[in-house]
């Protein structure tokens, strides 16, 4: 980053108190701007605050309790960082969460949990900041969390991955409407990140999905946050963080049939390393003979 634009900015950010999201605000107050953190945890923010505040260069940090779900006291909040801070230059829309499984065995609740979070909520933020960015003179822009599992499908995330894309699609239209109203808008696509989120929904995961992942090292918060800020300031439309994660995309864009392979070599690979059960075992005899709920 040559220059830096973000000193004396405010930037609103969901999903602000852990995670990329606060590494990107101690990267962003680090570089003098003023901060507004959206998150549902009051003693998570709280300590999130402290920490920016630490990092920051002596802006300003507001932090609101709020679940992204929840559009009116979302619109209320967003309403008041515009009057406290004097106007909202930046907005980024990271909130999201994975909660993996095969699709036939996701609770209902937890595929409308993760739509809600991870599309509504995106949403929701970038339609009630819009009014304020457009009121400004000076450039502002729009950064959206997706990620490549968004543009590449994988095994076990069957209603993470439907969000994902949902939100890149909407960052494409929004640069198609917004670009000649002084808005940038940018995609950023994380890579295995070593997070809070990550470790919940990893314990979470198939054999199937894991073997698909893979199992090498997870990048640092605070590495892929200082990359996702330079990218902003660089204006690049989108935001790619690793090797592994460009190798993919490229992959999944250019030879899809090979991720398809991929895909399913890896699935049979362990199913086949699954043990069979002999159907006339006592094991199997056990199993049929178990009462059924």
């Amino acid at each position: 980053m040559i220059l830096n634009p973000f000193k004396g900015k405010n930037i609103f950010i969901t999903g602000g108190s852990k995670g990329i999201g606060l590494a990107m605000a101690r990267e962003l107050g680090a570089l003098g701007a003023n901060l507004a953190i959206i998150a549902r945890g009051k003693d998570s923010l709280q300590a999130a605050k402290e920490r920016i505040e630490e990092s920051g260069k002596g802006g300003r940090v507001l932090a609101y309790a709020c679940d992204v779900t929840d559009s009116d006291t979302l619109k209320d909040y967003i309403h008041m960082a515009r009057y406290e801070l004097g106007s909202i230059d930046g907005v980024i829309a990271n909130s999201g969460y994975c909660h993996p499984g095969t699709f036939d065995e996701l609770d209902i609740g937890d595929i409308d949990a993760q739509i809600d979070t991870n599309f509504r909520g995106v949403v929701h933020t970038v339609r009630h900041a819009i009014p304020y960015l457009l009121e400004n003179e000076a450039a502002g822009f729009i950064a959206i969390t997706s990620s490549p599992t968004g543009h590449a499908g994988v095994f076990g995330l069957g209603a993470y991955s439907p969000t994902k894309a949902a939100v890149s699609n909407l960052a494409e239209v929004l640069r198609h409407e917004y670009r000649d109203r002084n808005i940038r808008v940018h995609l950023l696509l994380p890579p295995a990140t070593d997070t809070p989120g990550r470790r919940e929904e990893a314990a979470l995961y198939p054999p199937e999905t894991k073997a698909i992942l893979g199992g090498g090292a997870l990048l640092g918060a605070d590495y892929v946050a200082k990359k996702f800020v330079d990218g902003i300031a660089n204006q690049k439309k989108t935001i790619t963080v690793g090797g592994g994660a460009r190798f993919r995309l490229l992959v999944h864009r250019y030879c899809p049939f090979l991720w398809d392979w991929y895909s399913r070599y890896r699935v049979r690979r362990v199913r086949k390393a699954e043990p069979q059960v002999d159907p006339d075992s006592d094991q199997a005899m056990t199993e049929s003979d178990s009462p059924k709920p």
